[in-house]
């Protein structure tokens, strides 16, 4: 992707098109912020899905259910940017169906609330969309130490581009963490960075390995291999990865039931203070 650069006419930044494909995003209570984050979106045959962690939206911690805002305030609405070949947009929409916060509009995995990752089906901005995440069959062996990459925005730092923290797996790729298909990264991620994607990036000569054969890369091959959740405690710098396979069984899912179909309210960032 390359941008206009305003300082100097007919010169052009290169801009990785992974910088964008995370989505800055504020949790609020009414018209409260109560935290930031980081989604993304997945396609589907229903329309765009948004995917972010449950915690995110539920507001509280993931295994205690204890609220995660000092004040014990839960989001009941959340507001995201996209950007692209365009001026930046702010989305918003409703969390729940109801005023009484008892009708969530996500879905959650056929897991259930063990499970750190949520969709939301949101048809009717498809056409803003430019950047999915790929659901695609793993192509590469994945072993401890391989360095992978979480794209989100750490502490908030939302300039337009997320921020790349760079990493390494850090336990075995082929089991799952506490019985979920989930695997652990050596990450120094922070908070904002809960529903980043995770990516290992090969450069020109580096080796692939697929179904036993190595090959050497001949041009820039990006690989996503999650979605990040956060760390396992506030002392560690380990952090969890939900597998790839959950978002395929989530978007199955939405495919195959009856699901929320969810409206936004819209409108451009140079018209809000953000």
């Amino acid at each position: 992707m390359h941008l206009l650069n305003s300082n100097k006419a007919n010169t052009e930044r290169e801009i990785n098109t992974n910088s964008i494909r995370p989505i800055y995003i504020e949790l609020f209570y009414n018209d409260i912020k109560l935290a930031c984050g980081t989604a993304s979106f997945v396609k589907s045959k229903k329309g765009p899905i948004f995917i972010t962690n449950r915690h995110n939206v539920t507001g509280r911690h993931q295994e205690t259910d204890i609220p995660l805002n000092k004040h014990c305030a839960i989001p009941n609405n959340i507001r995201f940017r996209i950007v692209g070949n365009h001026k930046p947009f702010w989305y918003a929409l409703d969390l729940y169906n109801e005023s009484d916060n008892e009708k969530p509009v996500w879905v959650e995995h056929p897991l259930g609330t063990s499970v750190d990752v949520i969709g939301i089906l949101i048809p009717q901005i498809k056409n803003a969309i430019h950047l999915f995440v790929e659901t695609h069959d793993e192509w590469h062996k994945w072993r401890v130490g391989d360095r992978v990459h979480v794209l989100g925005y750490p502490f908030g730092m939302s300039d337009h581009f997320a921020i790349w923290s760079t990493g390494y797996i850090a336990s075995e790729p082929d089991t799952n963490f506490k019985n979920l298909p989930s695997f652990l990264i050596d990450c120094r991620a922070r908070q904002g960075q809960s529903g980043s994607i995770v990516i290992a990036r090969f450069m020109p000569g580096d080796i692939v390995e697929t179904k036993g054969n190595k090959y050497q890369a001949q041009k820039e091959m990006v690989h996503f291999l999650g979605i990040y959740s956060g760390r396992i405690n506030s002392e560690s710098d380990l952090g969890i990865v939900w597998k790839m396979c959950i978002l395929k069984e989530l978007i199955q899912t939405i495919e195959d039931n009856p699901v929320t179909e969810v409206e936004c309210a819209y409108h451009r960032l140079e018209n809000h203070n953000y």
